[in-house]
């Protein structure tokens, strides 16, 4: 788990060394069945599912995943060059999450910081143009998978991003490229930055189930699928 103070995140280096504590149990294990039942939160991470609405919040600093009204809302805190937040997306309930969102089950909402450095501000501004092209699910995915290999070479360039960019059919283009190229969302980038920075999220990743934070040492809400939906069920009960 990354470690900050209020006045900002720490370094990478700590969370090196801590980047266990998030993501050690395989989505989906447990008692509750996944899929085939009513409930739209109660979706396995291996179904099909049509892709999901993305768009930039009205508040300029938060990407949604799935329809901006749904009455269920989950937001994650996380930061690209973050290693717990690679586990967290790739091994944790990020999957999880994503798919309910496209099955229309809560709205999935992306706080992006940039604390780790500058290529963790070209990979948010990058994510930023990826929304416009609806194609920031699969491409945040992609900078997850890539990202240990990427941090070894010296971290997110512009270049590199393209690079990983052209492995996502349909991403790449003119206007995308000159985004990415041109920090076009150099604004989007501080702002988000501040907003993760004035929030009370302690560490990344970290999940605000309707506002309200999951606290990052009840590990199996991130790592565990059935816990994660069991609370979500409660949380959308109340909602």
């Amino acid at each position: 788990m990354q470690v900050r103070t209020r006045r900002g995140f720490l370094g990478a280096a700590a969370a090196l060394a801590v980047v266990s504590s998030v993501g050690a149990c395989e989505a989906g294990r447990g008692g509750v069945p996944e899929g085939g039942g009513d409930d739209p939160l109660d979706v396995s991470v291996s179904a099909h599912l049509p892709t999901a609405r993305e768009s930039l919040a009205s508040d300029g600093t938060t990407i949604v995943i799935g329809n901006p009204s749904a009455p269920l809302s989950v937001r994650v805190y996380e930061d690209l060059s973050c290693p717990a937040c690679a586990e967290f997306e790739l091994d944790g309930n990020g999957p999880y999450l994503k798919q309910a969102a496209r099955n229309s089950a809560l709205q999935l909402q992306f706080t992006l910081g940039s604390f780790l450095g500058p290529g963790s501000k070209f990979a948010a501004n990058a994510l930023r143009a990826a929304v416009d092209r609806n194609k920031f699910t699969e491409y945040h995915e992609l900078l997850y998978r890539h990202q240990a290999r990427v941090r070894k070479a010296g971290g997110f360039t512009r270049d590199r991003l393209l690079t990983l960019a052209g492995k996502v059919p349909g991403l790449r283009g003119p206007e995308f490229d000159a985004a990415v190229l041109e920090t076009k969302h150099r604004e989007f980038v501080e702002a988000a930055d501040e907003a993760m920075s004035n929030s009370p999220a302690e560490g990344t990743p970290t999940m605000a189930v309707n506002g309200t934070l999951v606290p990052t040492d009840s590990r199996g809400l991130y790592e565990d699928r059935d816990r994660l939906y069991r609370h979500l069920r409660k949380a959308a009960a109340r909602s």
